[in-house]
């Protein structure tokens, strides 16, 4: 298996587990993100993601960098 195709597995792994969460943070809060933006924030959290020992972390890295992203726009 080469890097790339690792690399692809790896991430459809990380929105096949993350993205619910990510979907239902998105619908409490209105953030009001479509599906490319959601993906991006995973991708951006995905480091910290890897590390965490439950949900209520993964809570917070997801909304940590959602105001990330959010600073970061104009």
């Amino acid at each position: 298996m080469t890097n790339q195709e690792l690399d692809h597995t790896m991430r459809q792994r990380l929105l096949e587990c993350w993205l619910p969460l990510a979907q239902e943070l998105n619908e409490r809060y209105g953030w009001g993100h479509d599906a490319r933006t959601l993906e991006a924030l995973l991708l951006a959290a995905a480091p910290a993601l890897r590390q965490v020992h439950s949900a209520v972390e993964a809570h917070a890295i997801l909304w940590y960098h959602d105001l990330v992203q959010q600073a970061r726009q104009p």
